[in-house]
């Protein structure tokens, strides 16, 4: 009973544009340090599944740049035919280590997270493996260190297993993002964890699940299976896909079955959801500023100023995300930032706007 990671290397990273783009998103930037978030996640794990133990799961136009990062063989790639969602991605996860591994445990991380305290995570993984030996569907909630709407929340209830920091628990429930009140009280209450989007369990278990909760999509993918090494995979993968439903594994899966638990982890941990994250693992100057690259500064505090290859240089400004990535520059009020998305929709109606996306 083997353990296998499985790293999730989809996603656009469109609230770290101008940085990240289509074809270099945020998973494969380095954004801490000299090496991605990808290859981060990868030797972070090793120390419980070596490199021939992980499996990137990465929708087909990014497969050079796992590859390129990481120095991957083709057997360690799954090739996404388009973007369905964490509970597809898992799925043809599962399906194949059915045929290599069917007794195998899996580690499923999305690559573009930062956890910081090795040593910690590696215990809470292993009690984690620990609860899929025993069938359940284990995931991993990260004490709340602020009333964050940015995160799903998890309600915790009796202990299953472990001592002192480090818990597993009964799920007594998942919760949607809160309101800035409602997460409040969610910190308050200290029942509350943060949903990390992290998840152990035994391939037959995951593959049980979708069974029950999506039916007909199992149904394809075990048609799918069947095919796997042969000549009939790539149009039964391109069938899967278009049949697959667009649907996240929290709703799928975790928020229907009864055999979950949760982990409360005591590693430090963060999504890495938008340039905020670099006030929280990046010095600041006196005033506040946290800078990147080369940077000139008067009269400027509480901002965050990435210049990449050029200068930013800022004057009498506050409370300001300033991002300059080669042609295209971001001046966004830290606060405003939620409306990232809808800036680069409006960029994607312009003329020429495609390029820098």
């Amino acid at each position: 009973m083997a353990t296998h990671a499985v790293i999730l290397c989809g996603g656009r990273g469109e609230r770290f544009w101008p940085a990240s783009r289509r074809k270099m998103p945020k998973q494969f930037i380095r954004l801490f340090g000299t090496k991605s978030l990808t290859r981060q996640t990868s030797e972070r794990i090793s120390g419980i599944c070596p490199r021939s133990r992980q499996l990137f799961i990465t929708p087909n136009e990014l497969a050079s740049l796992v590859a390129a990062d990481l120095r991957l063989p083709r057997r360690n790639l799954l090739l996404e035919p388009c973007g369905r969602n964490t509970a597809p991605a898992i799925a043809l996860a599962a399906i194949h280590l059915s045929k290599r591994d069917p007794d195998g445990v899996m580690v499923v991380l999305p690559a573009d997270h930062l956890i910081t305290r090795r040593r910690e995570f590696h215990l809470a993984v292993r009690l984690a493996i620990e609860l899929a030996r025993r069938g359940l569907l284990a995931t991993f909630g990260i004490p709340p260190s602020r009333p964050d709407t940015g995160y799903g929340y998890i309600r915790y209830g009796r202990r299953l297993a472990g001592s002192g920091r480090l818990t597993a628990h009964e799920v007594a429930g998942f919760q949607e993002k809160p309101d800035n009140a409602t997460a409040r009280r969610y910190l308050r209450e200290k029942t509350y964890l943060w949903n990390s989007g992290m998840f152990v369990w035994r391939v037959d278990a995951i593959m049980t699940a979708f069974r029950l909760f999506l039916p007909e999509f199992h149904s394809e993918l075990v048609h799918y299976g069947s095919t796997i090494g042969t000549s009939r995979e790539p149009a039964a993968l391109q069938r899967l896909y278009r049949k697959a439903p667009s649907i996240s594994i929290d709703y799928a899966v975790m928020e229907r079955a009864e055999n979950i638990a949760v982990v409360k982890a005591n590693f430090d941990w963060d999504d890495v959801g938008s340039w905020l994250a670099l006030t929280r693992h990046l010095p600041a100057d006196r005033d506040g500023n946290v800078r990147r690259g080369t940077t000139a500064v008067k009269d400027t505090s509480s901002c965050v100023i990435d210049s990449g290859s050029g200068l930013v240089a800022c004057l009498g400004v506050r409370d300001l995300v300033i991002v300059r990535s080669g042609e295209a520059v971001l001046v966004a009020h830290k606060d405003a930032l939620g409306g990232i998305k809808d800036l680069l929709a409006q960029i994607s109606r312009q003329r020429g706007g495609e390029s820098f996306l």
